[in-house]
């Protein structure tokens, strides 16, 4: 049965942010669904900028190991010699000594880094692998967003079986209905009887309104996800069904190993943290910079222009415990990302076993399910053909009935099961 929403384009109030708004009046499946929410949900636009900005943090520390040159202009005027320094933020900073009068001064500096001690490719190094980290956690959103998606598409799948369900009981109930109206118009069947079956009729007009509530429910659920406004209009296809799983445990967890980003991104931590400690370590280490300048001045005496160039060297000689601190500092950071890759790793294989044990009972529970339906239909076939032949009451033919109605929803409850439970198999494996 298909279900219909309205969806527009540029649905976020901020056009700039979303980055492909879902067509209006579509047919989707489960497939057209995940790629929706991976272009719209706002968690993955965050993440996504998130990773923007640790990809810049690369570029700025590429740019250090590169020549860095500045421009600064004084104006100044005194009564003593002052050391006056450059504009703050400005590198490489320019700082001179101007004189007892006037001065208008113009300068060109340029560095370039000769020897840091592994200092900046150790912060060109860090960045990339944080960078490969977010990418990592970008990843993981991705999939937690895909296993969302198919979640609360199997919930709207599901509400629907349960209409349809309880529209057969409604259409068995009416039709019961009209046949005991007129058993009771020729007297072969008792008030009660009758009113039993205007009771079972409301019952199941009851449980018919509260599935068409439960699916507006689960389409609300579902427009979130995909990052859609409730004025969106989809109709869904596919059905719940089952796709057995043909891999081993142990062929899980190798794959969820190799294709997890959770596991990616905590080996680039780690990767982060060891480049971390020998930046802290290079401060043991000569700072070794090529320097140039060029530079012009007028005062009221004239004008006067030159040049330097050079070589700077620079290394502390006490510090009084602060460099072996840094250090400290660095490698207790290691130690917890190792700790924490680990953690991670472990974690993957519980959920693989666990996702694997889910999966595999709610295997076993559609085969019980789809045979108590089968059972329960000819209970209901049977019973009905006993109360024709007077040998049995309505209670017994209502019952069956309501034990049929409860078969096929928990049918449809063990589908819905076994679905959520393959897509968190996927999940754990690091697929969407």
């Amino acid at each position: 049965m298909g279900l219909s929403l309205g969806l527009f384009i540029g649905f976020f109030g901020v056009p700039a942010i979303a980055q492909s708004p879902p067509a209006a009046s579509q047919t989707i499946s489960l497939t057209d669904a995940v790629n929706i929410a991976l272009r719209n949900n706002p968690t993955i636009e965050a993440q996504q900028a998130i990773l923007g900005a640790a990809a810049a943090r690369v570029g700025v520390a590429r740019s250090m190991m590169g020549l860095q040159v500045s421009a600064a202009s004084f104006v100044t005027t005194g009564s003593l010699p002052m050391i006056v320094p450059g504009s703050p933020g400005v590198n490489p900073q320019f700082i001179t000594m101007t004189p007892d009068k006037g001065r208008l001064d113009g300068a060109l500096m340029a560095m370039y880094p000769l020897y840091t001690g592994g200092r900046l490719s150790g912060q060109v190094n860090a960045a990339k692998s944080l960078q490969q980290a977010q990418s990592g956690e970008l990843a993981a959103s991705q999939l937690n967003v895909a296993l969302a998606t198919k979640t609360a598409y199997y919930q709207v799948l599901l509400a629907n079986e349960f209409v349809n369900v309880f529209q057969e009981r409604v259409a068995e109930s009416q039709e019961r209905l009209r046949v005991a109206e007129e058993a009771f118009k020729e007297g072969r069947i008792a008030r009660y009887d009758l009113l039993r079956n205007q009771t079972d009729l409301a019952e199941s007009q009851e449980q018919l309104n509260n599935s068409l509530r439960d699916v507006d429910m689960a389409l609300a659920d579902l427009k979130n996800v995909l990052g859609a406004p409730q004025s969106a209009s989809y109709t869904l296809s596919g059905n719940l069904a089952i796709a057995p799983v043909n891999q081993n445990e142990a062929q899980l967890q190798a794959m969820a190993l190799r294709q997890r980003p959770e596991v990616r991104a905590a080996q680039s931590r780690v990767l982060a943290a060891q480049s971390d400690v020998s930046v802290s370590r290079s401060a043991y280490k000569p700072q070794v910079y090529a320097t140039a300048m060029g530079e012009g001045m007028a005062t009221g005496s004239g004008t006067d222009a030159g040049y330097m160039v050079g070589v700077t060297a620079a290394l502390p000689v006490f510090d009084n415990g602060l460099r072996k601190s840094t250090v400290d500092e660095a490698q207790a950071n290691l130690k917890q990302a190792q700790a924490q890759e680990r953690d991670i790793i472990l974690s993957v294989g519980k959920d693989v076993s666990t996702s694997l044990a889910r999966l595999q009972a709610a295997e076993k529970n559609v085969d019980l399910a789809k045979a108590a339906v089968t059972q329960a239909e000819e209970d209901y076939r049977v019973i009905k053909l006993r109360y024709e032949a007077g040998k049995a009451i309505n209670v017994e033919v209502l019952d069956a009935l309501a034990s049929l109605t409860r078969a096929r929803t928990q049918y449809a409850n063990a589908l819905y099961n076994y679905d959520v439970a393959s897509a968190d198999l996927l999940r754990a494996t690091g697929q969407k």
